[in-house]
């Protein structure tokens, strides 16, 4: 897992038999751009996919028209969730490529690029999925605003923690009949194996 520029990924899928330019790593940027957006700053990429109607990257895919190809490329930019932008079919302007712009880096592992570039990719036993791999990520240093996996679930064990005590105290102190506490902590606990918590009601 590494920590990846807009660059980084242009050259990543290059290697799958994709284009990619108006970017000036990869040939410079043509006029018809907003000068101050993205793809001037060196900070977006066009993707394109024009061969004929080839087998995708992984063995064994069918052929599909390119133009397939580039709306499959697109969705799977946008599923991923990693891009600043992420623009193709069906966007104004953006009906024969895909455009991605990424400010800074992110953390973005192989696994996740091979599925962007090809719709595919092996897990760690070597079988071939089409489901889009997730990512336990760190806070990015470029992007302090990224939420990691791990980050999400400290945030939901305190918040399942401070519930179920909270959940408990009404529960035993409430001028109601208290004949169902002892149901209500039992129900309770049965979540407490589900989480990281060793035991949920202590702090």
């Amino acid at each position: 897992m590494a920590e990846r520029s807009i660059v980084d990924i242009g050259n990543y899928l290059q290697r799958f038999g994709l284009r990619v330019g108006e970017n000036p790593a990869f040939g410079g940027v043509g006029g018809g751009h907003s000068v101050t957006g993205y793809h001037p700053k060196g900070l977006a990429i066009d993707v394109t996919d024009w061969r004929p109607d080839i087998a995708p990257a992984y063995v064994g895919g069918k052929p599909i028209p390119w133009k397939q190809r580039t709306g499959e490329l697109s969705w799977r930019a946008k599923q991923l969730g990693l891009f600043n932008e992420a623009l193709g079919p069906g966007d104004p302007g953006h009906d024969t490529h895909v455009h991605l712009a990424l400010e800074g880096k992110k953390y973005i592992t192989d696994p996740q690029l091979e599925w962007l570039a090809t719709g595919r990719y092996k897990t760690p036993d070597g079988k071939l999925t089409d489901v889009m791999p997730t990512l336990t990520q760190p806070v990015s240093s470029e992007n302090p605003g990224s939420v990691s996996e791990q980050g999400s679930d400290t945030f939901l064990s305190s918040y399942v923690k401070d519930m179920l005590k909270e959940n408990l105290l009404s529960s035993i102190f409430s001028p109601k009949s208290s004949d169902n506490t002892l149901e209500l902590i039992s129900e309770m606990m049965q979540y407490a194996p589900k989480s990281p918590l060793t035991n949920p009601l202590m702090t």
